[in-house]
């Protein structure tokens, strides 16, 4: 393990959390700056691989990572935005609930395939709140004059969290569950139309789910392959 934690290591870039604040029941807020920020060729949508336990040097260190998507990004002053769930008990939820500002963060990235697409007439962002940040850089960045219809679903109201700017541009569902037809019956609401298939959708969230709306779709809608991006957050 000592040998793999090396390696990470040298293929890993550092920075340093400058801000650590709790924004929802299980979410925390997490604010990265450092020279390795700078000037980055950057996508909204893109993800960000965080490792854990590098900076030790014991026996206890471990090769851990989790992946989370880039909230806000600042170029030139070298600066991002994390959310991060805390649902599990996980490193990552450890993580969140433990760091503070002066800790040393090693990631590799940015990468991802859940990638904006600005050139669509029409979009559609459906999953839970577990996609909340990357739903919200995707929204910054789309064209102002395009439509979008979003789904957010939440078990619990305080899940909920405004985007990095205060603003609230995505429709929240609050239910115990939320089937995919539940889904696009709530974005059909909004505007999606189901019949002349022509919005960008984004489907993420829960596996189950991004699969059972992308067959939905696919099947009983026609919708375009190119006009459907789906990514499971969690399983």
């Amino acid at each position: 393990m000592k040998l793999f934690n090396a390696l990470a290591r040298q293929v890993t870039q550092t920075a340093t959390i400058v801000g650590v604040q709790q924004i929802a029941a299980c979410t925390y807020r997490v604010s990265l700056s450092g020279a390795s920020l700078v000037g980055w060729s950057y996508v909204p949508g893109q993800t960000l691989n965080v490792f854990f336990d590098l900076g030790a040097r014991t026996d206890a260190a471990s090769l851990r990572k989790r992946t989370y998507s880039i909230w806000g990004y600042d170029a030139a002053a070298g600066r991002l935005e994390l959310a991060v769930c805390t649902f599990s008990d996980g490193p990552g939820a450890r993580w969140a609930a433990q760091c503070r500002p002066g800790d040393v963060v090693h990631f590799y990235g940015p990468g991802g395939k859940f990638l904006l697409d600005a050139t669509a007439p029409a979009y559609a962002l459906l999953g839970d709140v577990s996609c909340l940040a990357h739903f919200y850089e995707l929204r910054r960045h789309l064209p102002k004059q395009v439509p979008v219809a979003s789904v957010v679903h939440a078990r619990h109201a305080d899940d909920c969290f405004a985007d990095v700017d205060g603003s609230l541009p995505l429709h929240f569902v609050v239910a115990d569950t939320l089937s995919a037809t539940q889904y696009l019956k709530a974005a059909e609401g909004q505007g999606l139309r189901l019949a002349a298939p022509q919005a960008l959708v984004y489907w993420g969230g829960p596996q189950a789910t991004c699969v059972a709306g992308h067959r939905l779709l696919q099947h009983e809608h026609h919708w375009p392959a190119g006009l459907l991006k789906t990514k499971p957050f969690w399983k």
